[in-house]
């Protein structure tokens, strides 16, 4: 009996120290209307043992040993904070720094955070990439023809020294030197002139564009804003290759072009070879005496076919270098056939040209001019083959050239046949010309190029010892892709001469540096 009363009051005490506790932890109730009084935020440690924190699932129920965010964890009578809004809850700026959107305040649904205008800005920010695009794509119409365009082009000024023996001097005379002058010495000329020979000049300057409206077709304009009195100016003339060509795809790997205009007369390698890519800053000396400007006006067809090229043309036979070339392009009716074929066997190539036409000679003085036939055939050989690779790509061509009544009289007048007495039954005395060129040319690694040249030209082989040889050297120093400096030395053994008369025995000494940029 006292037992079972003892034990009545002990769990009726720890029953009222229970409700006590329970009381004393409540909250109490505030007033409508009044501001609840905040309780300072748990924190882990205010919580031992295992996290009391539950993750809510997609519903926001929660799971079993979890909960939403801000419920309290089991014995806890204090919320937990929200986490702190993300970066993109603030409203979006321009690269500029300016607010694209009024700033908008998120609020806490459980732990997802909603922004009212987070559509809009999405909205915004797609306007901003449409607008870019739709202004990019105009930008791409309005440009679209570079695509199609394409421009090149090189400058070659020169420091140009020339040195003479007696019979080669310019001072010299029908009786030679004058009294106290000498070979080398600067006199006043008949036309306003002097002999000097040491200067800089403006070698060469081109500029090419080639414009491709569609593959089949395209227009080539390529000038040379030289001054006039450079060393081949074209006689009234800039233009160099001029032409609309047109092309057409037989296959994969064979096509033609067909171009009308000013273009190469494609007789012989060292013609086509653009002027930029020679390290040697003149070509050999025949091909400056046969064709001295290099570019003719007429119509073409080239067909390549792998490795295989073959080239016609035909030409009016006066090229740019010749006088008169601007005011009548040519002086006769005949046109000149001109045809090369190339095998490229991948260590060389092999070729041979052939040109046949009609030249004139004209006499100003006596009103007389006489037509006259001449050809041209020239044979070509190039070796390009990389025997040393820790030294460079080697490089040797070799032409020889035959030809009859085909020098153009710029270099030496007396190279025309001279016109007959009886102008309409006579005949001309025919001129047989023969030129050679050897060239060998190794680069040592990318940055030095050095070349020998011996180029050999007879105007009138019927002649003895009638003929000019020319040995060259050059050094080419390339300081970066685009720039090189050639620093050559030409030697030069001149007996071309009047018929029955002497051979002069003139030598020349030309000194030329040159710094050229291309693009």
């Amino acid at each position: 009996m006292i037992k079972s009363l003892v034990r009545n009051l002990i769990w009726t005490a720890a029953s009222a120290l229970l409700l006590f506790s329970q009381r004393a932890d409540a909250q109490p109730v505030k007033a409508p209307g009044s501001s609840p009084t905040p309780l300072p935020p748990k924190t882990p440690d205010d919580f031992p043992g295992p996290d009391p924190f539950r993750t809510q699932n997609s519903q926001g129920t929660g799971t079993a040993g979890s909960a939403p965010y801000g419920a309290f964890p089991p014995g806890a009578s204090a919320p937990v904070s929200p986490p702190p809004p993300p970066p993109w809850a603030s409203a979006p700026t321009s690269t500029s720094g300016s607010q694209l959107l009024p700033p908008t305040a998120a609020t806490a649904q459980g732990n997802v955070l909603v922004d009212s205008d987070q559509t809009a800005r999405l909205q915004a920010l797609e306007a901003r990439i449409s607008a870019n695009e739709d202004v990019a794509a105009r930008m791409t119409s309005q440009m679209s023809w570079l695509n199609k365009f394409k421009a090149s082009g090189f400058v070659q000024p020169q420091f140009f020294v020339q040195t003479f023996n007696t019979p080669a001097s310019p001072n010299a005379g029908a009786m030679g030197l004058p009294a106290g002058i000498g070979a080398n010495s600067v006199i006043a000329r008949a036309d306003g002139t002097t002999t000097n020979s040491d200067f800089f000049r403006l070698r060469r300057a081109r500029l090419k564009t080639e414009f491709m409206p569609t593959e089949y077709a395209r227009l080539v304009f390529e000038f040379d804003p030289n001054l006039s009195g450079g060393a081949a100016a074209g006689v009234g003339t800039i233009a160099r290759n001029v032409e609309a060509v047109g092309i057409v795809p037989w296959t994969r790997s064979m096509k033609t072009e067909f171009g009308m205009g000013i273009f190469k007369v494609p007789f012989g390698y060292e013609i086509l070879q653009s002027d930029a890519d020679r390290p040697f800053i003149e070509r050999s000396w025949a091909e400056q005496n046969l064709f001295p400007g290099e570019f003719d006006n007429g119509a073409r067809a080239y067909t390549t076919l792998r490795r295989s090229t073959l080239q016609i043309a035909v030409v009016n036979g006066a090229t740019i270098g010749e006088k008169n070339f601007a005011i009548v392009p040519d002086l006769n009716r005949g046109k000149d056939v001109v045809a090369r074929i190339n095998q490229d066997f991948g260590v060389g190539d092999l070729g041979a040209s052939f040109d046949y036409g009609q030249g004139q000679a004209v006499d100003p003085a006596a009103l007389k001019f006489k037509q006259f036939p001449r050809w041209g055939l020239n044979f070509e050989l190039a070796v390009h083959h990389q025997f040393v690779r820790v030294l460079g790509s080697t490089k040797f061509f070799g032409e020889l050239t035959l030809a009859k009544n085909l020098d153009r009289g710029t270099k030496y007048a007396f190279a025309l046949p001279p016109i007959p007495l009886d102008v309409v039954n006579g005949f001309l005395q025919d001129r047989d010309e023969r030129g050679v060129m050897l060239r060998l040319e190794q680069d040592l690694t990318r940055w030095v190029t050095l070349g020998a040249r011996y180029d050999f030209y007879s105007p009138d082989t019927a002649q003895k010892n009638d003929g000019r040889d020319t040995y060259s050297f050059v050094a080419a120093i390339h300081f970066t892709r685009g720039l090189q400096w050639m620093i050559e030395f030409d030697h030069a053994i001149d007996n071309v001469h009047v018929p029955n008369t002497p051979a002069p025995s003139k030598q020349i000494e030309t000194f030329s540096s040159v710094l050229q940029a291309r693009f």
